[in-house]
Order: C-alpha cells, then sequence, then structure tokens
C-alpha cells in the first residue's frame, strides 16, 4: 500500500499496473533470445561432437542438459568439455548420445533451447533375396532395384556395372535417389548381372548385396504398354523445401509415352516440375506440392490407359510457433492466459515449459495445444512460459514473460530498471508510451498518436524534435531461404526517449507488394522476418517514434538465399557436410548464398539412341544464380575433325532436361554439352559428355513409310485457329524411322486439289496449330508421314470448323490480325488509311497490299517532285534575266507601270540625263507609277514612242 502524507488512502491500481508494465518493458531491453539453437548431429563411433548455442545478450548464464538432467559443468568421465556458448564431445560413445539443450538464466527467468539430438551412425547388412531375372523390350529402360539395407544417415547406393563399380549417374546408367539403377535404351551389350552396395558417409563403411538381378533384353514386335517401376501404388514422404523425384518407367514395343497428373490435372500447368526422361521432379517442395500423382503410359497398343501407377506424396513442414504477447503483468488473484499457435505436418507435440521446466495440469493450471490458463496467480508464478513444438521433421519454440503484481502496491520504474546489473535507469517520460491503445499483439496500434493519450508528451510536445533513424546492423546478405533477421541499435541522441519502432517490409516487384508492417517495442532491438520466398528481393523501412511523433527512416534491402540445389547424387563429401554440421565448411565462401549471377553448369550429359541418326541428351541442371533458369541449349562437337563446337539446338523450356538431337552423321563420334541461361546470362558449359559413336551404315537407302498417322483429335481454338493430335505407330511401318509428318488443308466446299495447304511438322512431336484460316469455315484435314525415302499414305480425314467472328464494334473484340495493321499518312480527304470499320487483311490480300502501298508511294514522290521542278524552272529563269537587267531585281509581279517619253519638256539634268521627280534617270524615262522599270521588252511593259535624242544607247 502506498501512503500518503496526513491520511491512508490505496492508490488506484491502474496507475500501478502502467508502472508495472513500465518496468517490465524496461526490463527487457536486455532482448532475451537464443540467436544460434544447438543442431541435431549423426556422428560414428568414437568420433567427435561439437554443439554451439548462442545467447543474446552475450553474457547471460548458459548451463546445458542431456536428456534432462543438469550437467555440472565439464564431465572428464563422460569426455564432454563446456566452454562458453560451446558443448564438445571428444569421443561419442553410448552414454553421451540423446538430446541436449542449452539452458539461459536471467533475473526474469529461463529459458531452454530446443532440442539437439545426437545419435550413432550405422549400417546394418543386407538381406538376402536370392537371384532375380529382370526382362526388359530392346529400346526401353529398364530398372535394377536395390533394397537398402538400415542406415543411419541414409546409405549412399553403388552398383557394380560390367566389373567396374559405379558411384554416379553415367553415359546410359542413372543412379537415381531413391536407389534405383534405371539403364536408358537398354540393348543386348546391357545384358548380364548386376550388385548392388550401400556406403555410410559418416562411418564410411561398404557393405555389398548378397543378392544379385541378372538383366535380359528381349525383341518383340509389338507389345501394349506396361509400367514395371514402381511394381505397385507408393507414398513418398519428403520434408519442405527439398527436391523430390517420382520414378515411372514403362516398357513396350513401341516404347510407350508417359503421361503425368496430380489430383487428376495435367502437371504441364505447375511451374516447379520438370521431366527427368518419363520421371518427374519437383524442385522446391511445398505444402501445396501434397497429393495423389499418377502416371499413365500408352503406345497404341492393346487399351489405352491400361497401365497407371499412384503416388501419395505427403510434404513434411518442420513446426511454427507464434504468440500474441511477449509480455504480460496480472494483478495476484487474476487469471492469465496464454495462446499458442503451431503449425506443422505431421501436427506437432506441443509441450509447455515455465523457466524452462516442464509443466502438467492441476487445479490451477490448464494446458491445451493452444493455449494455457493459470488460475488466481500469485508470485510463485512469475517467469517465462515457452510454448515448444516438435514433430519428425524439427523443432521449434516461442516464449512470453508473466509478472504478477500486488493490488494496490506502488513499483517503481527507476528501481525496476536497474534490477538489470547493466541497464541504464529507464526515463520517466518513457512510462507514457504505455498508456497507448495496444492491438492484440500488446504493441501500440499503427497511426496513434502519443501525444494525444500521454499527459508528460502534451506537456513537452514544443520542446520534443523526432527520434534520428536507427542504424541497421543486418547485412543485406542472408543464406537463409524464408526469413531474415534485422537487427538495429538506436542514435545515442539527447532528444526524447524512443516509445516503440514501426518496422515495414515487402517484397520488390515489378508491381510491389503491399507493405506488411508491424510494431516493435523500444526495448527490442531485434526482429525475424518470416514466410519470406527463396531467391526473392525484399525492401524493409523502420523508424523511431517518440512523443514529436514518427522520426526519420531507415532503410535497408536484402535478397533471402537461394533453393536448394536440385542434386541428383551427392559426392561424399557433400553428403558428411549435409549429414555432420560441425565438420562443414561455412566459413569458405559466405557470400555464395546471395551472390546473383548468370546460372551453374548443368552435370555431364548422358548420351542415349533415339534413332539410326539421332540420340537423347540427358542432364541435370544445378544452381539458377539467383533468377529462375529460362532456357538450355545443346552443343555438340566432332571429335574425328577439327572444329570448334556446334549448337546443335536451343531455346529448350526448363520444365524439359532431355532433347533429341537428330541429323547426325553415321560412323561419326560426337560430344555433348549443355548450358542453362536466365536474365543475367548463359552459364558455363557443362562438362562434356563421354565420345557416342553414330553406329549404323552412312549409305543406306530409307524405305519410304506405308502406314500413315492417325488422326485423334481435332478442335477450333478460335476463329482463325484449329489444333489438331494424332499417334502414330511405328510398329506398323516395320519401325521404318521418320522424319516427321506433313498436314494438308483446304475449306471443305473446295473440289480441287490444289486447294491444299501444308505444313510440315519434324520430329517426333504429336500435335499442331494450324493458323491464318478462314472464320466460320469448315476445313478437311489430313496427313502424311515422311522421311528420305518419301511419304505414307494419307492419313484419315477430319473435318473442323473455324469460329465465328465476334462483333467488330465491342473494344478488345477485334479478331487477331493475320498481318499487323500498316499505318498510312492521312490522305488529301483528311481521312486516314484505316476507318472503324476497316476489315483487317488476310493473307491472301498481301500481295494487293503491297503493290498498293508501293503505287502510293510513287504518286506522293510524284505530287511532291512536281512543285519542285516548277519553282527550279522560274529560279532559273530569274536568274537569266536579272544577268540581262540587273534592274529587274526590283520588280514585283503585281506592279503595273508605262514608260512616258519626255517630250521636249525641261528638266534639270545631271551628267546630261533629265531628272524626274527628283531622281535622274539615264534613259531619260519617266515612271509613271510606283515600280521602277525594268527595261524595254520585258513582258509587262507598254512600249512608248521616243524623241530622237532620246532613244537608250
Amino acid at each position: 500500500m502506498a501512503m500518503t502524507r496526513g491520511k491512508k488512502r490505496p492508490m488506484s491500481p491502474v496507475p500501478c499496473l502502467i508502472l508495472a508494465a513500465a518496468s517490465c518493458f524496461a526490463k527487457l531491453s536486455e532482448s532475451l533470445q537464443v540467436t544460434v539453437q544447438p543442431a541435431s548431429i549423426v556422428q560414428k563411433l568414437g568420433g567427435p561432437v561439437s554443439l554451439g548455442c548462442v545467447v543474446d545478450p552475450p553474457r547471460v548464464n548458459l548451463t546445458w542438459r542431456l536428456n534432462g538432467k543438469e550437467l555440472a559443468g565439464s564431465d572428464e568421465v563422460l569426455g564432454i568439455h563446456i566452454e562458453r556458448g560451446k558443448l564438445v564431445i571428444t569421443a561419442l560413445n553410448n552414454h553421451t548420445v540423446g538430446r541436449y539443450q542449452c539452458i539461459a538464466r536471467v533475473p526474469e527467468g529461463v529459458i531452454a533451447s530446443v532440442p539437439a539430438v545426437v545419435t550413432l551412425a550405422n549400417l546394418k547388412d543386407f538381406k538376402f533375396d536370392g537371384q532375380h531375372v529382370i526382362e526388359v523390350d530392346e529400346g526401353n529402360t529398364a530398372v535394377i532395384a536395390c533394397d537398402l539395407p538400415e542406415s543411419h544417415p541414409k546409405a549412399q547406393v553403388r552398383y557394380s556395372v560390367k566389373q567396374e563399380w559405379l558411384e554416379a549417374s553415367r553415359d546410359n546408367y542413372l543412379i537415381m535417389p531413391s536407389g534405383n539403377l534405371q539403364i536408358v535404351n537398354a540393348s543386348q551389350e546391357d545384358e548380364g548381372t548386376y550388385k548392388c552396395a550401400a556406403y555410410n558417409p559418416v562411418t564410411q563403411e561398404v557393405k555389398t548385396s548378397v543378392s544379385s538381378e541378372r538383366l535380359r533384353v528381349r525383341r518383340s514386335t509389338a507389345e501394349a504398354a506396361r509400367i514395371i517401376y514402381p511394381p505397385e501404388a507408393q507414398t513418398i514422404i519428403v520434408t519442405k523445401g527439398q527436391s523430390l523425384i517420382l520414378e515411372c518407367v514403362a516398357s513396350g514395343i513401341p516404347p510407350p509415352r508417359v503421361t503425368w497428373a496430380k489430383d487428376g490435372s495435367s502437371v504441364s500447368a505447375y511451374n516447379k516440375t520438370r521431366f527427368l526422361l518419363s520421371n518427374l521432379l519437383i524442385d522446391p517442395t511445398s505444402e501445396e506440392d501434397s497429393g495423389t500423382y499418377s502416371c499413365t503410359a500408352d503406345n497404341g497398343v492393346g487399351e489405352a490407359g491400361a497401365a497407371f501407377i499412384f503416388y501419395n506424396v505427403q510434404v513434411f513442414e518442420p513446426p511454427e510457433v507464434t504468440m500474441e504477447l511477449s509480455q504480460q503483468i496480472i494483478p495476484w488473484g487474476q487469471s492469465a492466459k496464454f495462446t499458442c499457435e503451431v503449425r506443422g505436418n505431421p501436427q506437432p507435440s506441443v509441450m509447455w515449459l515455465r523457466n524452462a521446466v516442464p509443466l502438467s495440469a492441476s487445479h490451477r493450471l490448464r494446458l491445451s495445444r493452444r493455449a494455457l490458463r493459470l488460475v488466481s496467480v500469485g508470485p510463485e508464478d512469475d517467469g517465462i512460459y515457452q510454448c515448444m513444438a516438435e514433430n519428425e521433421v524439427g523443432s521449434a519454440q516461442a516464449m512470453v514473460q508473466l509478472r504478477t503484481a500486488r493490488p494496490g502496491a506502488t513499483l517503481n520504474p527507476e528501481r525496476d530498471a536497474q534490477l538489470g546489473s547493466a541497464q541504464p535507469p529507464t526515463p520517466p517520460s518513457r512510462d507514457s508510451a504505455f498508456q497507448l491503445p495496444l492491438d492484440k499483439a500488446g504493441l501500440p496500434k499503427p497511426g496513434t498518436t502519443p501525444l494525444a493519450t500521454s499527459p508528460q508528451c502534451a506537456a513537452n510536445r514544443e520542446l520534443v524534435s523526432p527520434a534520428e533513424a536507427p542504424i541497421i546492423l543486418s547485412s543485406p546478405r542472408t543464406s537463409k531461404t524464408d526469413s531474415y533477421d534485422l537487427v538495429w541499435r538506436p542514435r545515442p541522441d539527447s532528444r526524447a526517449p524512443i516509445l516503440y519502432y514501426v518496422v515495414k517490409h515487402r517484397k520488390v516487384t515489378n508491381a510491389s507488394d503491399s507493405w506488411t508492417v508491424r510494431d516493435v517495442p523500444a526495448s527490442q532491438h531485434r526482429l525475424t522476418l518470416t514466410r519470406l520466398d527463396p531467391g526473392s528481393l525484399y525492401e524493409v523501412e523502420m523508424a523511431a517514434h517518440n512523443c514529436a511523433g514518427e522520426g526519420q527512416t531507415a532503410m535497408v534491402t536484402f535478397r533471402t538465399g537461394r533453393r536448394p540445389k536440385p542434386e541428383i547424387v551427392a559426392s561424399k563429401e557433400q553428403q558428411i557436410q549435409r549429414d555432420d554440421p560441425g565438420t562443414s565448411t561455412q566459413s569458405s565462401n559466405p557470400s555464395d548464398n546471395s551472390r546473383l549471377s548468370p546460372p551453374e553448369a548443368p552435370d555431364r550429359p548422358t548420351i542415349s539412341m533415339a534413332s539410326e541418326t539421332s540420340v537423347y541428351v540427358t542432364w541435370i541442371p544445378r544452381g539458377n544464380g539467383g533468377f529462375p533458369i529460362q532456357s538450355f541449349r545443346v552443343e555438340y562437337k566432332k571429335l574425328k575433325k577439327l572444329g570448334d563446337w556446334v549448337l546443335a539446338t536451343s531455346d529448350i523450356p526448363p520444365s524439359r532436361l532431355s532433347v533429341e538431337i537428330p541429323g547426325l552423321e553415321k560412323g561419326m563420334s560426337y560430344k555433348f554439352r549443355v548450358r542453362a541461361l536466365n536474365i543475367l546470362g548463359e552459364s558455363e558449359p557443362s562438362a562434356a559428355s563421354r565420345p557416342y559413336v553414330v553406329s549404323g551404315y552412312s549409305n543406306r537407302v530409307y524405305e519410304r513409310p506405308v502406314a500413315g498417322p492417325y488422326i485423334t483429335f481435332t478442335d477450333a481454338i478460335n476463329e482463325t485457329t484449329i489444333m489438331l493430335k494424332w499417334m502414330y505407330i511405328p510398329a506398323s511401318n516395320n519401325n521404318t524411322p521418320i522424319h516427321g509428318f506433313y498436314i494438308y488443308y483446304r475449306p471443305t466446299d473446295s473440289d480441287n486439289d490444289s486447294d491444299y495447304k501444308k505444313d510440315v511438322v519434324e520430329g517426333d512431336r504429336y500435335w499442331h496449330s494450324i493458323s491464318h484460316l478462314q472464320p466460320e469455315t469448315s476445313y478437311d484435314i489430313k496427313m502424311q508421314c515422311f522421311n528420305e525415302g518419301g511419304e505414307s499414305e494419307f492419313s484419315n480425314v477430319m473435318i473442323c470448323e473455324t469460329k465465328a467472328r465476334k462483333s467488330l464494334g465491342l473494344p478488345g473484340r477485334l479478331p487477331p490480325s493475320t498481318v499487323a495493321p500498316q499505318q498510312h499518312p492521312p490522305l488529301s480527304g483528311g481521312h486516314s488509311g484505316l476507318g472503324t470499320g476497316a476489315m483487317v487483311a488476310r493473307s491472301s490480300d498481301l500481295p494487293y497490299l503491297i503493290v498498293g502501298v508501293v503505287l502510293g508511294s510513287i504518286v506522293l514522290l510524284i505530287v511532291a517532285f512536281i512543285p519542285f521542278c516548277l519553282w527550279r524552272a522560274w529560279s532559273k529563269q530569274k536568274q537569266t534575266i536579272d544577268m540581262g537587267f540587273p534592274g529587274a531585281g526590283l520588280l514585283v509581279s503585281s506592279c503595273q507601270y508605262t514608260m512616258v517619253p519626255l517630250r521636249g519638256i525641261s528638266a534639270p539634268r545631271a551628267n546630261g540625263h533629265p531628272y524626274v521627280n527628283g531622281q535622274p534617270y539615264a534613259n531619260g524615262a519617266h515612271l509613271n507609277g510606283i515600280c521602277p522599270s525594268a527595261g524595254v521588252g520585258y513582258a509587262s511593259a507598254k512600249p512608248r514612242d521616243y524623241s530622237p535624242d532620246e532613244v537608250p544607247q
């Protein structure tokens, strides 16, 4: 109870709570946070282990727990050495494995880090499964499965191929992340026995399978498509942010085509999906990638859609924990409630702690996944409460401080602020900050003016100036892909105390997003921005608020880290670093994660035969340099001839990781390499492929294909375009290679075969769009396939009608123009070349349009040239007259004049010449008018008679 002089009277509880809040916020200027959490690690028996823990502020006392029990400093018996912020196990054994936590103690309470699990690496033996015989049709992909033994961490697979151990993909052998070996374009040379081995990257043990697989390659004439891997539906679990490859290998004669769908819709609409041969690559994975994926194979033989398989994909997410408040002050006897929002997949388990001790429900304490409710609080309930969540892929925590106050008690904010040993006294004016209206996060609401609500600010408003901009300490580079730690400090000045900070951030795009605004207490100098996009540019603006309002703005721009590389097979060193953070060389190149550059060079491509004169080039991309890969291009080089690398094909979309290179010379050896391109340029070339020799006879005569394709689908896309699809079965032509297809079309009402127009589709594409057609017109469509030997018979004939032309009077409804409208200069009538209702030019009108433009240009030149010629003639004539009669230069064409002889009139003379109106004239002529004469004989002069003494000389 606070007593006043002369009488006893309890103070109002409201001022007490305000003062208590001020003290609590002042104390939290310590900004207690575990900035570096200890990370889980896998190590072999006897190997060293190092766990790190960094707490801000650094002067906080740190201890460690093992499996919930406190470690009293270093333990020589267990081989545990504890230094400031680090725990080191010299030789891991069965007594030192378990869950470790670092514990930080401050006057306000105790907090615990998330647990770090230390486990032993191990590799068990293979199970004996006998020998299996695998049959595959020639030219298809064979799959050798390896049932890897239990291993921690996951074992890497190796294969014995032709008496040689294969550790990474090479040539037509692809080692998949699942451990399977895919043999692309299998031939008789690939027959034999295959064995696999498991390699543990931590223990460096290698164990070989006691079973083996024997591959047989058979030749068939025609066989319906079937899926040989996976043999049954699969359930795949992947962690958010990692890459995922769904394997689907089909076999049949002719080789089948594989299509993918997610939840019944084609995956072609997803930007993150790519194709590695018939396999589906998703990079990176996110929560929306969970679902059911189907793989369907079809080669035109047998029932369509009969070969399919399903994948059930579940994307696991580490927990994310948020709490609405960071502090609460509750009077004794009242209830306190903390809410905790937890998200993650699978659903995390939630544990509540007070001062790093797990809580259990009681008659006063009610616990649930989302909330903690404490009834009738007292001083024993003071401390730091933590909400800790954990699932199979990670853990996270958030905390809040509870401070209780005796009703009616007076708390001295300056005295309480001095409880922090290194914290200076808090000015009384800072108390006013906590009289502002608070939002649900316990922070001042944006836009609230402290001048209107704080008496001290109102009294000193004329003496206070806005705060200077804070000093941002964070680096503009971060390796984190979805968050950023913003750190700052206020500028030391003598202005009014800071009440709170306003931090705004948004993603920088072509049309920038709206700002995300957060208010931060004045005692807090660190903020983590979460839920950011990988490899994206963000801007931050922040300002300090005091009694004068918003201060000067500080700004910073940063870019989040790049997404993980879609590595198919990692090297031994990479796997060790990924599974053992203690061995990672993080300081080797700290800036690589945020450097913007062209993409990294793709992996060495693998080559497989597509036909006698073409090959499939397959590759795996690496880092994109901070911007999405826009395309790939493939180059080749002949080994038996001198010359540089030659471009084989370019503008390969990023969703394709395999391309066919046709037109190769038989008997020639080639090497291939791949480049990736983004907005910043092209990558360095990949490592060259192994030499590939094009087999066969160079002078082979191609047989003409007999059977043509079969048109399966036609549809009018708009008023000028028709889409068609078809199928072609090579077996119908004894597998005779073809180079492409001819597409013929003409209006249905035409009986003349010469009206057919032809489009050419090269390669093995099975769809095409016919454009430049007439609206609302029916067309006959038929096809042929062709090669160097000639064309096949015609296919079936399909009839399709284009759509009607849309109304021309509405804006934005004009039909698409085949030829861009010509912009003509205005004609003499003042009308433009195209009126409001003018029809758009058709392709058939193009010659007339060109002739009209040429003739119009000639007419314009002639019209412009005639005045020029007339002007030139007049100028020449005038120049001639001026040379003979110098006085002619003063003529004006509108002048009318006469020459009157001066017959015997006495007049003054000058040098023998008379004066007329005060002017001497050599010929003695008087000009009756205002213009001087040009002389006798000028066209406009009127002849006059002269006296004998006045005849001009």
